[in-house]
């Protein structure tokens, strides 16, 4: 299971709860919780700073790396306003590029929610937050802009999922954490594909089930 998966589950195990948010993190660095066999999985040195920091995120701007991307995207499909977001965003990366396109992620998935024609969707993101993706920009670097862009732009090339993660994959460099973005926007317009060739997926989906149940308690 790549460790991309794990930021998400700790989210989605959270229940949108910032205190239990935390601990899940401290439970995936320091217990190896839900790594699936237990085996000790590489955690990127921003996020493990802040667990040591007792989540004071780093707040420089040159470690606006993409992780809180991973952590945060589930919040997506919360109630959660823009200032409870930013209280999940900031205990690992405590930065204005990080809080910019964090939050522009996030809002980008719920205007594919809201909308039918991912043009339409991305033009009320970038109109909602007063960004202005660079529809060039294919560097799938870490740095969260890079990311964000480099994720919206290979989504909206594609015209399948396998043609929007394929080709974020293959291109290289941060193709992990830009890969398994690219597949969350994909997932939403286009359905889920594939899921039964990620390692570990049946416990994923134990925390995804429940985390629906949460949102939706009548289901």
């Amino acid at each position: 299971m790549f460790r991309e998966y794990l930021d998400v589950i700790c989210a989605l195990d959270s229940r949108c709860n910032l205190e239990l948010y935390q601990q899940n993190l401290r439970n995936w660095y320091f217990n190896r919780k839900y790594t699936g066999e237990n085996i000790e999985f590489d955690i990127d040195q921003v996020t493990q700073k802040a667990i040591m920091k007792n989540f004071r995120g780093v707040s420089s701007d040159s470690n606006s790396g993409n992780r809180s991307l991973m952590g945060c995207c589930v919040l997506a499909f919360s109630p959660l306003s823009k200032e409870e977001i930013f209280s999940f965003i900031k205990i690992t990366h405590n930065s204005r590029y990080s809080f910019k396109y964090t939050w522009f992620f996030i809002e980008f998935i719920r205007c594919l929610l809201e909308y039918e024609d991912k043009e339409q969707a991305l033009q009320q993101a970038e109109q909602r937050c007063d960004v202005e993706v660079n529809r060039q920009n294919l560097c799938n670097g870490s740095f969260v802009v890079d990311t964000v862009e480099s994720v919206v732009n290979w989504f909206m090339a594609g015209n399948s999922y396998k043609e929007c993660v394929f080709s974020a994959i293959n291109s290289g460099k941060s193709s992990d954490a830009v890969g398994a973005l690219t597949g969350l926007l994909a997932g939403i317009y286009y359905g889920l594909e594939l899921k039964n060739g990620v390692k570990g997926f049946e416990t994923m989906e134990s925390y995804i089930d429940s985390f629906i149940q949460y949102l939706n308690p009548t289901l």
